[in-house]
């Protein structure tokens, strides 16, 4: 078939004749045979013969790469994420879900004087392979911001990631066990991820309501088995709630004693309103148990890329050698640019002026929610981060309203299934549309809510 000797629709010869043409055994050709059908390269008529397939055509092609993805090492999201990934990019969309700053609240002048003090230096920057753990002046003003916050920590401690998912898929392609149970947080964005999908794992979820259980549920699992805990603290995506410090204290009791590692994903840690949430459970660690996660994402822009992990030399040096493997780091540049940002004070002014225009679109949404919404719904108030976590009557069809605000307003919503939410909720973002959006977007979803569903 490669030489073209055999083309599209010929019949091949019998068995006989191949046998005697490449001079093999019989056995051989009919178990060729039937690798080569297998394969999709040949097929079989009943009473006619064998002919070959065309396999160069397009459609061919593609089904046998379906089949191949089909058994990747990764899936793809569900339908309903890849439907949200593909709007989430169309302008022409009212995306009053969205989990990033709008345009307005992303600090241009501020990136762009960043930048310029770094074409400074540019020249002297080397622009070969980084060494896989960042940046190193990013890394050890990192480690001395932390400290403020009771992590007592170095540059050797700081891993430079591409956000804070980056972050743990290493630590799932690196550090955790094939046969780990994970037990995570749940209604969570980790739950519209496949991140923990990996080989052997079994994941365990707790009701972030149900997290002061931890304890109960973690020892319900054998306890041969090796463990890891994840969670999300403080103003958790998409519920925005956080967990009390007494809850903190007794994980990171619990870890010392039975040696689990906890994974802290801290990514809205510098959004906060009114007071600063209870401490990091990495600043409650004494035993290097504790992996703490954050991210540059959402307080600066998506588009930076810039992360981080903290964790135990040992972990951040095979977290390291991970990266190598597998793309050789962050963007140099994209990290020159956040430790200009850190180094001049420009990114905590600009942070403390985005906490106000937050907590003010908060209490926007929220005094609509509170003027047309209380009879079908209910809500809590966060104390930070970009989310209300809406939860509707139980006669209101969330996927019909998913669907139809799409179909005929351009509004998206975040509905609550894709996070593991078995509740009739939908996420809200007061952190990405203007005013006049919320307002608009609202009240179509109150009257497809009312009177389509």
């Amino acid at each position: 078939m490669i030489d073209g000797n055999w083309f599209y629709g010929m019949r091949i010869p019998s068995h006989r004749k191949l046998a005697n043409q490449f001079n093999v055994n019989r056995v051989t050709i009919i178990k060729s045979i039937e690798l080569l059908e297998s394969e999709g390269f040949i097929y079989t008529k009943k009473g006619s013969g064998t002919y070959i397939n065309d396999y160069l055509n397009a459609d061919y092609i593609l089904n046998k790469w379906s089949e191949m993805m089909d058994w990747s090492f990764r899936i793809r999201n569900q339908y309903t994420v890849q439907l949200i990934n593909k709007i989430e990019t169309d302008s022409t969309y009212i995306h009053i879900s969205k989990g990033e700053l709008g345009k307005d609240l992303i600090p241009h002048l501020e990136l762009k004087n960043a930048m310029t003090n770094v074409s400074n230096y540019i020249g002297d920057l080397s622009f070969g392979y980084n060494n896989g753990y960042g940046y190193t002046k990013l890394r050890e003003l990192i480690a001395e911001r932390l400290k403020v916050d009771g992590i007592n920590i170095t540059k050797d401690n700081v891993l430079i990631t591409s956000g804070a998912l980056h972050a743990i898929q290493l630590l799932v392609t690196g550090f955790l066990s094939q046969n780990t149970i994970i037990f995570s947080n749940t209604p969570s964005y980790i739950d519209s991820t496949h991140v923990f999908d990996y080989l052997n794992m079994k994941k365990v979820k707790i009701s972030y309501n149900k997290l002061s259980d931890f304890q109960k549920i973690i020892n319900k699992q054998p306890s041969n088995k090796e463990k890891a805990l994840y969670v999300e603290p403080s103003f958790n995506n998409p519920t925005g709630q956080s967990i009390s410090e007494k809850i903190r204290e007794d994980m990171v009791n619990y870890s010392r004693v039975h040696n689990m590692p906890i994974i802290e994903d801290d990514i809205y840690i510098d959004i906060w309103f009114d007071e600063k949430p209870a401490r990091s459970i990495k600043s409650l660690d004494t035993n290097n148990n504790v992996i703490h996660i954050s991210s540059f994402s959402k307080s600066i822009a998506p588009a930076i890329r810039i992360g981080w992990a903290i964790a135990s030399e040992k972990v951040i040096e095979q977290l390291a050698d991970i990266r190598m493997q597998i793309d050789y780091g962050s963007s140099i540049l994209s990290q020159m640019v956040v430790y200009e940002l850190l180094k001049n004070g420009d990114y905590d002014r600009h942070v403390t002026k985005l906490r106000n225009v937050l907590k003010e679109k908060r209490d926007y949404m929220l005094n609509i929610l509170n003027a047309n919404f209380s009879e079908i719904a209910q809500w809590e108030i966060p104390e930070g981060g970009f989310f209300i976590w809406v939860n509707f009557n139980e006669n209101i069809n969330v996927k019909k309203l998913f669907s139809e605000l799409i179909d005929k307003e351009k509004i998206l919503i975040n509905p609550g299934f894709i996070y593991g939410s078995e509740k009739n909720t939908i996420r809200l973002s007061y952190a990405f549309e203007s005013r006049e959006n919320i307002k608009y977007a609202l009240e179509k979803i109150y009257q497809y809510a009312m009177y389509k569903m």
